[in-house]
């Protein structure tokens, strides 16, 4: 795990790319020299009457000393984010977290349910990718990806892609063409996809768990996961990335985190 710094970063880019999803880039030589795929990084949002938690958020993307992430507004907070102007400052902490398991030359099946591929951009800038399959509700729910690779997306409504889910373009030989399966999204298709690995190739999963954090640091244990076994493990120190065979998918998913 890289050493976090909490540092006050400036504001370089703010823009919506998709209905109600923004894109912003700040500048930190920190956190941007130490950052790597699936760490994340919170934001500190306060206002005159409105002061919160930070909020987390995973890197999407590097460019030199500027980082990048990607966040739907959903709330006060993010709201909030979404109308920082360029030459604004915002504290945050970070990097944080443990992120994918990479090893050299490994080959990449990436999965990611709806902006749950925030994040995706990164990791395909350092790893060799054998496919990108996403899913989503919608055309406006598909985040700009460009990989050098086999890429395949789904809507429910049909917009883009084929129409379905993400399970619905799944095919069995993705799975034994990847050396690593890295999944990200809600937990409901996470664990839909869990359920369509063959036994055989779990071993290759890697999860990027999305949980509530209030701290980052491992001191509220709100974002804590049931994990096999029993017991809990925590989203912000022991993850968020973990392998798929460590976590009680159905202890999770009734927990509703």
């Amino acid at each position: 795990m890289a050493k976090a710094v909490d540092v006050l970063c400036t504001v370089i880019e703010n823009e919506e790319i998709l209905p109600g999803v923004h894109r912003t880039v700040f500048r930190s030589s920190e956190i941007a020299s130490a950052a790597e795929p699936g760490m994340f990084i919170q934001i500190e949002v306060s206002g005159d009457v409105f002061p919160v938690t930070r909020r987390p958020f995973t890197v999407n993307r590097l460019a030199g000393s500027d980082f990048e992430v990607i966040f739907d507004v959903v709330g006060r907070g993010t709201e909030m984010l979404s109308v920082l102007e360029p030459g604004a400052s915002a504290r945050v902490l970070g990097p944080l977290g443990n992120g994918w398991r990479i090893e050299k030359g490994s080959s990449w099946l990436l999965i990611g349910g709806g902006l749950g591929a925030a994040g995706f951009d990164f990791l395909l800038h350092r790893v060799r990718c054998s496919g990108v399959l996403i899913g989503a509700s919608s055309k406006d729910r598909v985040l700009p990806l460009k990989p050098d690779c086999r890429y395949v997306i789904a809507t429910e409504d049909g917009s883009a892609g084929t129409t379905g889910l993400v399970t619905d373009i799944l095919q069995q030989d993705l799975f034994s063409q990847a050396d690593v399966i890295a999944v990200c999204g809600p937990v409901a298709m996470m664990e839909a996809v869990w359920n369509l690995v063959p036994e055989s190739d779990r071993s290759k999963v890697q999860i990027s768990t999305e949980s509530r954090m209030g701290c980052g640091w491992g001191v509220c244990d709100g974002c804590s996961i049931p994990v096999a076994g029993g017991g809990y493990r925590k989203c912000c120190t022991e993850g968020p990335v973990f392998p798929g065979t460590d976590i009680d998918w159905k202890r999770w998913k009734e927990a509703g985190l």
